[in-house]
């Protein structure tokens, strides 16, 4: 992959943040965790994700051995992977930030976009390869974004693009194996022990293949792939035999319709305080949730 300079990278996505105002950057998309950028700005050859800085560099590299995990663990399920190279860009003030590299992939090829484009059918392969994807990656301490938007298709292969937060749990499942501390410092010092546990038990919902199909069916919802849902719903059923019913998917929706623009408003909140006290807020944040209009 091309080299980058990831300084670089992290003094302007820093300026970005400061100002609140993304004009020096472009902005491929964002999820309700990480945006993804074009770099260089003004002749991209790259897309880069920022995970939130870790407080020094042994957690950085914590993390990055668990994403190492994942990969193994996807290639071992004969799932595909978009070429993804991780670097740790160590700060100044000691702390370092994890940036995903990854060739910038054709938008027409995004799973969700893939089925928008689609004739209505019983089914779709993509739908296949992804319920049987989730049958061999999911585990009692492992779960899947099973997403559309995770996924590209080329027509005969589906290939995962999305590894920034890894759903890795530890064994008595209650705590994450890399430090939460990253993603939980956007968020009022009082309310993260209660954030973490919620967080953490809605992350058991991804480590079965049931769970994890039920939240892509609820995303597809959140699309508006309505006409999607009910063939999902059948190829989930019949390739795991499980019985997800359409208003489970539909109460996933529901709840995280609720609940993500709160906690994004609950981050402007942070931001507010941290930079009017004279600090720093670490994370870009999108003015609004994929599920605001």
């Amino acid at each position: 992959m091309t080299e980058i300079d990831f300084g670089e990278v992290e003094a302007v996505v820093a300026k970005a943040i400061r100002q609140r105002n993304t004009s020096e950057l472009r902005l491929l998309g964002h999820g309700e965790i990480s945006v993804v950028l074009a770099w260089p700005t003004d002749a991209p050859v790259a897309a880069v994700k920022r995970v939130p800085p870790f407080r020094d560099r042994a957690r950085a590299l914590q993390y990055v051995d668990v994403c190492d995990e994942f990969f193994e663990t996807l290639r071992g399920a004969k799932v595909g992977i978009w070429p993804t190279t991780l670097h740790i860009h160590e700060r100044s003030d000691g702390r370092a930030v994890v940036y995903h590299q990854q060739p910038i992939a054709n938008t027409t090829q995004l799973g969700s976009n893939v089925l928008r484009a689609a004739a209505s059918a019983d089914t779709h392969p993509l739908l296949d390869a992804i319920t049987d994807a989730a049958a061999r990656v999911c585990s009692r301490t492992l779960g899947f974004d099973c997403q559309l938007a995770n996924w590209l298709w080329d027509g005969s292969t589906a290939t995962q693009i999305d590894f920034t937060s890894p759903f890795a749990l530890t064994e008595s499942r209650n705590e994450l194996r890399y430090d939460s501390h990253a993603f939980l410092q956007e968020y009022p010092v009082v309310v993260r022990p209660y954030l973490k546990k919620e967080f953490t038990s809605l992350l058991r919902r991804f480590t079965t293949a049931e769970g994890a199909l039920g939240d892509m069916v609820a995303n597809m919802m959140k699309e508006g792939l309505d006409e999607w849902v009910d063939p999902a719903i059948r190829t989930i059923n019949s390739r795991l035999g499980v019985n997800l019913q359409r208003e489970k998917a539909q109460w996933m929706y529901d709840n995280d319709r609720k609940l993500l623009p709160t906690v994004l408003k609950v981050k402007k909140v942070q931001r507010w305080w941290l930079t009017h006290t004279g600090r720093r807020y670490e994370q870009l944040l999108p003015e609004k949730t994929t599920y605001e209009k």
